[in-house]
Order: structure tokens, then C-alpha cells, then sequence
């Protein structure tokens, strides 16, 4: 029995230095002993003379690097856009845009619009020149794991219908606003709810405010409405449009730094600090604070009342409304003239919170 084991040992060595052997010798420097071929490749007649060139493309539009010059300084990309002094006015369950757009060119910038936020395919259901109405929005994007969760669990999303009221007049067009919500039960039984304004609700408030903007650009472009460059004393400050969506309150030359604290005060808005310069929407004793006492209650099962069950300090200001935060103001200098920033990035809607202060400050 050993003897077979010990022979199976040796078989086995020998067969794995054999398959190693190649690794063993070092033939790393075997380069360094190679010499290149004198051989001459012989062509037929008339060949192209082989050359080994680099092809650099479009070599022509290189600059030449050798000849010195004047250094261009590049552009900054526009961050602040101006938008279109729109009236802007709210009925019971619609919001109105005054444009001074056309009704054609109204209708197509509201195609547009609901082709951006629907994407692939065609999402009007509704066209007339009394009205454009969306089909359901809001699931046509999803993937397909999501959708095999939906039919199994068959906890099927909401979605938003759209719907677009033309109101033409003598010298502009009104654009009505106005969304429901379309849901889905257990049975695939499609339930619709009433027509809602888009204050309703933060998100489709933030839908509306990017129906502005596009209704703003468009009337810019058309230059149909213009925001003016010369300020006077009468002109009041204009609202402007950030990269990132959010509004800021663009000064008139008649107005100062120290005017700020004067212009809040004025508003709906309430002057926290002025050093450093703070607003809020609620007065200072109805702001949420880091420290204080937030209740933790218990909703009541089947329409019975909730239960306290206790206080716990907060931590953080993580879940607090919006409308008793703190918002910091900072001014910016720019080439285009000082301008009113408000921090809102804590929430979740920062777009439509910055509208409503602008909003406030400019009225």
C-alpha cells in the first residue's frame, strides 16, 4: 500500500514539473538578443511607396501652437435667465397664465410640454382650441421588474392626467392648469378622481411652474414680451430663473443692499434676521428649532382619535414643513445687476418654494 502511494507521488511530481518546466527557465531578457530583419520587401511595379506617417484628423483646423497670441478668457455659462413678466392668477381648481402668444403657437408650446414630461409616444388624448387634455402620465417609463412587482403585488401606481383650458381674447391667450389623479385597483378598475389646481400638491405645483417657464421662453423667443435692460424708479424687480430651476429677484438701480430687510417687510413674509439676513414664511415662534419638542402620536384605527403616546426632542430638522423653515438670503452681484438668492435646497421642492418667496418679495 505505501509503495503504490509514494509511486502515485512521484507520477504526479514528474507530470507537474514537466508542465512547469517552461516557467523555470527565465526567458525575460530574450528581447534584448532580438535583431531586426535586413530582409527587403520587394513590390511590383507602379506600387505606392509604403510610408509609415502619423494621421492626425482635421490636422488643417489644428491651431499652431508655435505662434503666440492674445489668451481668450472663456465664457461663463449663462446661470440666471430672465423669464417673462406673465400674470399669474388662481381660480377655485385652475391656474392661469396670461400670455401674449397667439392660440396656435400656445397650443404647440403645450404639446410640447406634455411630450417632455410623457417622453416616447403620443400623450394627447384631447386636442381643440377650447382645451388639450393629457392621457395618464406617470408609468410609462417604469421598467420591467417594476411592472412584474405591479402584477404581482397588483399595488398599481397613480397617475396624472393633464388638462390645458384655451381661453383666447383680444390681445393674448390664457392657458388654465389643471391635473387629476388617475388610480388603479386590485381589479385593474380605473377610478378618476376630480379636477385639482396644482397647488394641491408640491409635485404638480413643480409640473406648473415648468409650464410657465416654457410659455415664458417661447414668449421671449417670439419677442413678444421682453424684460427690459434701462431701469427706472417705477419699474419693480424682476423675477429670474436659475440653471438649476430654482428663482431669484432681480434688483432695479434705484434699490440697495440695506433695501432688502425694508422689501420683506413689506411682503406676506416675515423678517427673522437681518444680520445675518434671514425670512420665514410663519412668524419666529412658530418656526420648527433644533432642541424642541416634536409629539410622536399613535393615528386612530377606524376613525377613533389619535393617541400621544410621547414627546421626543428634535434632533434635526429633517420632515419639517416647509412653510416653518428658516431660508437664509444672500445677494449676488453679477454683470447683469444684483440679484435676491434664497437658500431652499433643504427642501424637497426647493423650485417651488424659492417661486412663492420671489413671488411674495416681488408683489
Amino acid at each position: 500500500m505505501t509503495y503504490v502511494l509514494v509511486k502515485k507521488i512521484a507520477i504526479t511530481s514528474v507530470i507537474a514539473l514537466s508542465m512547469t518546466a517552461c516557467s523555470i527557465i527565465d526567458k525575460a531578457d530574450d528581447y534584448q538578443l532580438s535583431r531586426s530583419s535586413n530582409t527587403e520587401l520587394v513590390v511590383p511595379d507602379g506600387s505606392v511607396v509604403a510610408q509609415d506617417t502619423l494621421v492626425i484628423p482635421n490636422e488643417s483646423n489644428i491651431s499652431n501652437i508655435s505662434e503666440k497670441s492674445d489668451f481668450i478668457t472663456p465664457e461663463i455659462p449663462e446661470s440666471y435667465l430672465p423669464i417673462a413678466d406673465l400674470a399669474v392668477s388662481w381660480d377655485d381648481d385652475l391656474m392661469w397664465v396670461e400670455t401674449p402668444l397667439d392660440l396656435e403657437t400656445s397650443k404647440v408650446v403645450v404639446k410640447n410640454f406634455l411630450v417632455s414630461l410623457y417622453g416616447e409616444g403620443d400623450p394627447i388624448e384631447v386636442s381643440s382650441d377650447a382645451e388639450i387634455v393629457s392621457v395618464p402620465i406617470g408609468d410609462q417609463n417604469i421598467g420591467g421588474l417594476l411592472k412584474l412587482y405591479y402584477n404581482i403585488t397588483r399595488l398599481y401606481p397613480d397617475r396624472t392626467v393633464y388638462r390645458m383650458v384655451l381661453v383666447t381674447e383680444s390681445d393674448h391667450t390664457k392657458i388654465g392648469f389643471q391635473h387629476k389623479i388617475v388610480t388603479e385597483d386590485q381589479n385593474k378598475k380605473i377610478n378618476s378622481g376630480e379636477w385639482l389646481s396644482p397647488d394641491a400638491s408640491e409635485k404638480e405645483y413643480a409640473v406648473a411652474l415648468q409650464l410657465l417657464s416654457a410659455i415664458s421662453r417661447e414668449s421671449l423667443e417670439q419677442d413678444v414680451t421682453s424684460v427690459p435692460e434701462n431701469q427706472d424708479a417705477e419699474i419693480d424687480p424682476e423675477m429670474w430663473v436659475t440653471n438649476n430651476g430654482e428663482y431669484v429677484l432681480k434688483l432695479n438701480s434705484v434699490l440697495k443692499e440695506t433695501d432688502i430687510a425694508a422689501l420683506v417687510e413689506k411682503s406676506d413674509l416675515y423678517l427673522i434676521s437681518q444680520n445675518p439676513l434671514e425670512l420665514a414664511f410663519v412668524t419666529e415662534g412658530e418656526i420648527t428649532k433644533i432642541g424642541e419638542l416634536k409629539p410622536i402620536i399613535l393615528p386612530g384605527v377606524g376613525g377613533g382619535e389619535d393617541v400621544l403616546l410621547f414627546n421626543m426632542k428634535r434632533r434635526n430638522l429633517n420632515n419639517t414643513d416647509w412653510q416653518k423653515r428658516v431660508y437664509p438670503v444672500g445677494l449676488v452681484q453679477r454683470t447683469e445687476g444684483l440679484f435676491v438668492e434664497v437658500d431652499t435646497s433643504a427642501t424637497e421642492y426647493p423650485d417651488v418654494v424659492s417661486y412663492r418667496i420671489m413671488t411674495a418679495l416681488k408683489n
